[in-house]
């Protein structure tokens, strides 16, 4: 059959037609501002993983999985054994979501970086793929996944579905899809076989399983991919067949929002007048993380730490502290007593708390159970009410907080513009990246890992990036 007769037959296709957007994505035609971007993400996602190759659901996952034995060819970051690819991209993936300090993106709404990123790297160990091969497929991915985010938005995530680990696994099944050179037909089987595996619930969210989930998004992409390459036959367009992936898990399928150049404002979070400016990609309007919370936390957060900085604000003086949210936060960040440590993440009251007693947010270690039962966090939480406003949108927050004297503060930030200053970006980006890996790896190692993801075009096996994260290999 012709490519012609091909795109004919498939036309009214949607899971081709993101298939076929896929495969067009080349790094000669990528602008150098998104390929800045992407080395970015990179960078971020190795940072957060080093550190979160520490956590409990990493190890236990880890432990389980040698357990389970397999072929040691992949690396697992931060630690001493290797595994075969999908486990290295279950166990890889656990690790880059399990302190929550990955970066977002509000198009799928959701973790974009972290399956993608896992699943690509595991894979291009595995097949000793360049760098530039990887930049490539983790940039197809990327863009997969906020566009099927794109198509479901705004019901499949109000309805309780952990987008990033749904959305994650089709990100994950383009990338490694890339790598292994698979063409238009056989990557959207590789995204049919994906739709009957993505999974993931919001109501996991403070738990483990949140990462457990994302892990496995990355994992069953990998694998999806390889299916297909085997020639695993699925159903014609499984996300956009009648009872496919689109309309079991959302009330709504937007196709133009799925092809078309990406927003910045994604459509489930307007509540504003101003035009949404267009951007080519969506890892345009990627977001990173600077609090070590859930992300619909830190406009509060932010709100908190200008007042500090511009009125000299005491908590001591503290009455009352009004935050006003979306209602949409209300699922995800409002647990209005936490008590553990993960918990704590994904609530406003804690967290602005935690800013008021100038707590640093930024570092992992302060969200630990002594700042939970911590008795001046508790009277603050006490003294705050989260108020519900659909007149904002979902990460725009207002803190209003009153003082002893009579005076009333107030604050509004939006922690979803994309940064303009890029800059700056990176400079806080490499410290963050320092601070997650110090005390994890040798300075020297860090130092190698910055300079080889500036220069990952350069990589001829990104191997050789991924065995500097090892434990023990320095």
């Amino acid at each position: 059959m012709s490519v012609e007769e091909v795109m004919e037959n498939n036309k009214e296709n949607i899971t081709f037609e993101l298939a076929k957007l896929a495969v067009g994505v080349q790094l000669q035609d990528i602008p150098e501002q998104v390929l800045s971007l992407a080395r970015l993400a990179v960078l971020d996602w190795l940072g957060v993983t080093v550190a979160g190759s520490d956590d409990v659901i990493t190890r236990t996952l880890t432990d389980f999985m040698v357990y389970e034995g397999g072929h040691p060819r992949c690396t697992l970051i931060g630690q001493m054994d290797r595994l075969s690819a999908s486990a290295a991209a279950g166990i890889n993936g656990t690790a880059s979501h399990a302190l929550d300090y990955d970066d977002v993106n509000f198009s799928i709404p959701g973790h974009a970086t972290a399956p993608v990123l896992a699943a690509a790297l595991a894979m291009g160990e595995h097949i000793q793929a360049s760098g530039a091969q990887l930049l490539e497929a983790f940039i197809a991915g990327y863009e997969t996944a906020c566009r099927v985010g794109q198509l479901l938005a705004p019901s499949h995530y109000s309805s309780g579905f952990h987008a990033t680990a749904t959305m994650g696994c089709f990100g994950a099944a383009v990338a490694v899809s890339r790598l292994l050179g698979l063409d238009a037909q056989t990557t959207a089987r590789a995204l049919g076989i994906a739709s009957t595996r993505a999974a993931g619930l919001k109501s996991a969210f403070g738990s483990s399983c949140k990462a457990l989930q994302v892990g496995q998004a990355a994992r069953s992409g990998l694998e999806a991919a390889i299916l297909a390459q085997k020639g695993v036959d699925v159903t014609e367009d499984m996300i956009g067949h009648r009872l496919g992936f689109a309309r079991t898990h959302s009330t709504q399928m937007i196709k133009d929002a799925a092809l078309r150049s990406p927003r910045y404002v994604a459509d489930f979070a307007v509540h504003t007048t101003e035009a949404a400016p267009a951007y080519d990609y969506h890892l345009q309007t990627n977001l990173f993380k600077y609090h070590n919370s859930c992300y619909e936390t830190h406009s509060a957060i932010e709100s908190v730490l200008y007042l500090m900085r511009t009125e000299d604000l005491d908590a001591r003086d503290i009455l009352g502290i009004n935050i006003r949210v979306n209602p949409h936060c209300d699922d995800i960040c409002n647990i209005v007593l936490p008590t553990t440590a993960l918990q704590s993440k994904f609530s406003l009251k804690h967290t602005v708390a935690l800013a008021l007693l100038g707590k640093d947010t930024a570092d992992p270690r302060t969200f630990n159970d002594q700042n939970v039962a911590d008795a001046q966090v508790l009277a603050l939480q006490e003294l705050s009410n989260v108020i519900l406003d659909a007149t904002l949108r979902v990460p725009e927050t207002v803190v209003t907080v009153k003082l002893r004297d009579g005076r009333e503060l107030e604050r509004r930030h939006d922690s979803s513009c994309p940064e303009i200053d890029l800059d700056s970006q990176q400079i806080r980006l490499v410290q963050k990246f320092r601070a997650l890996c110090e005390g994890r790896l040798p300075l020297s190692t860090i130092e190698r890992l910055l300079s080889t993801v500036a220069e990952l075009e350069c990589v001829a096996d990104v191997g050789e990036l991924m065995r500097l994260t090892a434990k023990g290999s320095h």
